[in-house]
């Protein structure tokens, strides 16, 4: 199973994440949304890197401290399944 890891600076490296993994699973944004309980236009704004006030205060904090953010996706994962400790 490939990983990919990307390393979080703004609220769009989140949404790319999020996209990349979805239309590799063949999930919809309308599927994954009812999923989440949340409507097709809030999913399409995390996947276009619409941020929000704490999204965009979160990243700044850790930023000034140092902190370095990274997701890690695997592209081939079936969809539902959870990793180890999830």
């Amino acid at each position: 199973m490939a990983s990919r890891t990307v390393e979080v600076r703004k609220p769009r490296d989140i949404g790319d994440a999020i996209r990349a993994v979805r239309e590799a699973r063949g999930i919809s944004q309308e599927e994954l949304a009812q999923a989440n309980a949340y409507d097709r236009f809030y999913l399409n704004g995390l996947e276009a890197g619409r941020s929000t006030m704490h999204l965009t205060r979160l990243l700044r904090t850790l930023k000034s401290l140092g902190i370095t953010l990274s997701v890690t996706f695997d592209l081939d994962r079936p969809s539902g399944s959870r990793g180890a400790g999830e």
